[in-house]
């Protein structure tokens, strides 16, 4: 069975590399994978006939100056799938440009394999009507939220809820004891976690503002404050940058066998919105988010973002458990009022670790198994053509909670690497990345919008006539 994979960013290689072993491991048949991809994928045993790096751009600016060398991959790409006639397509995350290979394949008619994606568009946050227009030309599509299967199998698209991938990451046998003892940080000491993202437009928006609030729970009485900053191997030394003059003992992280223990010594946390907020609700950690955008995304997003909430702990379980400190309200001296209030008021941490066993809890599937097996049982059973089963959870599961009509988004309550800051050690090696997804946050939901609105729709309307005069509903 030939199986063609296309994923475009870190977290849909790592999706792939669990799927493709999962695979192997619940068929005898004889599997050959190919497709776009990055390094974790071909090290599971697929061939790469692009590196997914060739994908990568954000952005309005960034897309335009690519607009011709994207158009050639996404023609080149239809051409090399035709050609190679694969039972399968499994498409993962990186909607703008897969879900546009899945339907030109469907439209154009020319081989007939079950197309399948995984990661389900969030229609929950924005553009519901994406979900009756993918299930036009998809077999199957793997959701990693609970609340997701029932936004698509109303337009009789058969889903399944895997679970998320974090459920079979090693985050559980990250132990805080080991890290301190490792940095050698005293046992009165308070561990204050920084997580600035992934993006060097995070970086600028919203570093000052992190450092600033940890001087400011220092005034506010807060001692012997250790700083863990964990990170990405390829971002150390913009983290660097960062830290220069930070006068706080610090310890950059970014050797992936040490990154959970370095989140579960942390005594309270501020993150960017995002990926690692919901790690960080996994594993019990405390914490804060915080995020500041460019004024024009934040207005677009106003307007086509549905939820209230920006922590995806606060979407699944419908009210405000992490505060959330968002462009107006990102101010440094109100959240660490917030951190120091964790810290002293023993409920206020409490309440948190109530509501993330909760959402431990919502992210595992019926079965129970991990998400790649979950996932790569329903891809075969639709390759077989197997009756599927509702992928809607059995058990109950929250409602995601917009508002009304008219109400706006509100926010909640490579040179030489320089010298390190004062105080600060890395523990770095350089390593592949377990990521997660990244998707579900309102400043990518911004950014995919745009990208959407802006340049991929230029893109559909060039190559697809369908596409044209098409209002969104």
């Amino acid at each position: 069975m030939k199986v063609f994979l296309l994923a475009g960013e870190a977290s849909g290689d790592s999706i792939g590399s669990k799927l493709i072993k999962a695979l192997r491991e619940q068929t005898d048949e004889k599997l050959e994978f190919c497709g776009i991809g990055g390094p974790l994928m071909e090290e599971a045993g697929m061939e790469v006939l692009l590196p997914m790096s060739q994908l990568s751009v954000m952005g309005f600016f960034e897309i335009l100056p690519r607009l011709p060398s994207l158009y050639k991959i996404y023609k080149g790409t239809i051409e090399e799938i035709e050609s190679r006639k694969p039972d399968i397509i499994v498409t993962i995350d990186f909607q703008d440009f897969n879900l546009l290979i899945g339907r030109a394949i469907k439209k154009r008619g020319k081989i007939k394999p079950k197309i399948i994606h995984c990661v389900a568009p969030t229609v929950w946050a924005w553009r519901p009507g994406r979900a009756k227009r993918i299930a036009q030309f998809l077999d199957g599509l793997v959701c990693l939220f609970p609340f997701e299967p029932q936004y698509f199998e109303k337009h009789g698209l058969k889903t399944v809820f895997c679970g998320h991938p974090l459920i079979e990451s090693n985050i559980d046998a990250g132990d805080g004891n080991i890290f301190r003892a490792a940095a050698d940080i005293p046992q009165d000491a308070t561990v204050v976690g920084l997580f600035f993202g992934s993006r060097e437009r995070e970086f600028e928006m919203i570093s000052e503002t992190m450092k600033e609030t940890v001087v400011f729970m220092r005034e506010g009485g807060i001692e012997n404050i250790h700083v863990v900053v964990p990170t990405l191997p390829h971002l150390e030394y913009d983290i660097y940058n960062i830290l220069q003059g930070f006068d706080f003992p610090t310890y950059v992280v970014t050797d992936p066998e040490n990154k959970w223990d370095a989140v579960a010594a942390c005594d309270v946390a501020l993150a960017v919105s995002g990926t690692i907020a919901l790690e960080l609700a996994y594993k019990g950690v405390p914490h804060v988010i915080a995020y500041k955008m460019h004024w024009l995304n934040w207005e677009i997003g106003k307007r086509i973002i549905k939820i209230r909430h920006a922590h995806l702990a606060n979407i699944m379980l419908g009210k405000t458990v992490v505060p959330e400190f968002l462009q107006k309200e990102c101010k440094a001296e109100d959240i660490s009022e917030e951190m120091i209030k964790i810290l002293r008021e023993p409920e206020a941490a409490q309440s948190q670790g109530e509501a993330f066993a909760v959402i431990r809890d919502l992210l595992v599937n019926d079965d129970d198994i991990s998400s790649s097996q979950e996932a790569a049982q329903f891809i075969l059973d639709i390759a077989h053509g197997k009756a599927v089963r509702s992928g809607i959870p059995k058990r109950p599961v929250p409602e995601v909670k917009g508002w009304s009509r008219g109400e706006a988004l509100k926010p909640a309550a490579a040179p030489s690497k320089p010298d390190l800051p004062q105080g600060t050690t890395s523990a770095s090696q350089s390593a592949h990345t377990d990521a997660a997804p990244g998707q579900y946050k309102v400043a990518e939901a911004v950014r995919s919008a745009t990208k959407v609105l802006q340049s991929f729709l230029s893109i559909a309307k060039s190559i697809l006539p369908s596409g044209r005069g098409r209002k969104e509903r």
